[in-house]
């Protein structure tokens, strides 16, 4: 446990890939179990995670795969000695000296005035990849969130060794500097904090913080000022890094994230691209085929099909029942529209008028071909009230596929009637249940012997494989 809560820590990448898998298993506990004590069908959820899996699956493949690549390369850095400074990738290192002019300083310099004694760390717990061979090393935090590393070693060697491993371990991008005169630059490939790191004779001391100013200013008032020709030394040992890659080497200040698989794979555009399509075309499949399959209802088996002019008396004759909906013909003549006022309330209250209308409506188009009955659903919110201080307006209307809907809500204040008249009420309330629409609707098709297929949109004859 200690080891999986590290490697947390570590790399965030993996902490957000283990809390979007908590919270997604947990919300389809929840939902399956609530939609099981309803009655409801459960292929709307196995949809809605199937299509969440194939967009995150494959991110998080590739993300868990940069974490396993990152840790080799940890692990490898941790076995190699430091690059030397002057000679070529293939000669050995020469021994390590401390830095010119930077010898050890007392830690409270490094951690500053603003350090708060109670947050102070061993940083070994946290950071031993990087640090474990210290015999020393503490962590501090200032009240700005910022923070100061101080590790002390045996040898100078080991201190460089560790300052290697650091920028390994953080994978430093946009990175300045000298192993003489300390490293800035910004962690996770460019996405993270700013770090200014710098090894004097056998201690490592690093800085934190967002910005480059900042931690630059905090590295100058410990150790001093940074000389202006460290510019010129970052960009020798870039140019050094890319010879020796070019060499077919792996140079031991190469940062893994160039060597991750997300690296490779922006940096590959055939293969990215190629990537993207594949997963596209599964994200449409599944969004339009698998929105039809959670949603559909078959008749039940050796059920006779009726013609489709009984199955259209007996929906419009939902419309004689006690129900709070409207069954009627569409104007062309073949579509039956089923629409439902739920709220309509108007009502005032501390000098305002207000006025809610809600509707839901389904539009059934049967196919006596294929026994099949396409449905599209249409929905729309109006709110509007009107006072001293001006009049407010809300209307919105949208057409989709919805799963499930509840809704309850109660209002306060004087009820007006049809003709703005009070009808003594103090409050009013409503209650939507999609599945009391739809339910009684779907029930009467399949019962005739036909399918109830709710549909995106009505999709010409040739593309129904796609929708359907």
């Amino acid at each position: 446990m200690e080891r999986f809560l590290h490697s947390l820590r570590a790399y965030p990448a993996l902490a957000g890939i283990t809390t979007f898998v908590l919270i997604s298993v947990t919300l389809a506990v929840l939902l399956g179990t609530l939609m099981h004590r309803s009655g409801a069908s459960l292929k709307p959820l196995v949809f809605f995670f199937g299509f969440l899996a194939i967009v995150a699956v494959p991110q998080g493949t590739v993300h868990l795969l940069d974490v396993l690549a990152h840790r080799r390369a940890v692990r490898l850095h941790a076995e190699q000695p430091p690059p030397s400074d002057t000679g070529s990738p293939s000669q050995p290192a020469s021994p390590a000296q401390p830095a010119p002019g930077l010898k050890p300083v007392s830690w409270d310099l490094i951690f500053g005035p603003g350090a708060d004694p109670s947050l102070i760390t061993d940083a070994k717990r946290g950071l031993d990849a990087i640090v474990g061979a210290a015999t020393e090393a503490k962590l501090s935090f200032n009240r700005s969130g910022e923070s100061a590393l101080a590790a002390r070693f045996n040898t100078p060697l080991e201190a460089l060794q560790a300052l290697d491993r650091y920028g390994t371990f953080f994978q430093f991008a946009q990175a300045s500097g000298s192993d003489d005169w300390g490293w800035t630059a910004r962690r996770h490939g460019g996405q993270g904090e700013w770090n200014h790191l710098v090894a004097a004779g056998n201690e490592l001391y690093a800085w934190s913080g967002a910005t480059r100013e900042g931690v630059e200013a905090r590295r100058i008032q410990a150790l001093g000022p940074i000389p202006a020709a460290t510019a010129a030394s970052g960009a020798t040992a870039t140019a050094a890094t890319a010879a020796t890659a070019a060499s077919g080497a792996s140079p031991a200040g190469t940062s893994p994230g160039r060597q991750s698989v997300s690296h490779r794979l922006v940096a590959n555009t055939p293969v990215m691209a190629c990537f993207v399509g594949i997963n596209l075309v599964f994200a449409v499949g599944w969004f339009f085929k698998g929105s039809a399959w959670a949603t559909r209802q078959s008749p039940p088996s050796n059920t006779p099909a009726l013609d489709a002019q009984s199955l259209r008396e007996r929906l419009l004759a939902i419309n004689h029942g006690e129900t709070p909906v409207t069954v009627r013909t569409a104007d062309d003549g073949r579509a039956i529209e089923i629409t439902w006022r739920y709220a309509d309330a108007r009502w005032l209250d501390l000098m305002r008028v207000h006025r809610v209308r809600r509707t839901h409506k389904l539009v059934l188009l049967p196919d006596e071909s294929s026994r099949t009955v396409r449905v599209r659903e249409f929905w729309s919110a109006f709110d509007a009230s009107a006072g001293l201080d001006g009049l407010r307006l809300h209307w919105e209307a949208a057409t989709g596929m919805q799963f499930f809907q509840f809704e309850h809500r109660r209002v306060f204040g004087a009820q007006l009637d049809a003709d703005g008249r009070p009808t003594g009420e103090l409050s009013a309330a409503y209650t939507f249940n999609l599945q009391e629409l739809k339910g009684p609707v779907a029930d009467v098709v399949t019962a005739a012997g036909w399918t109830w297929q709710p549909v995106l949109w009505n999709a010409p004859a040739g593309f129904r494989w796609l929708t359907e």
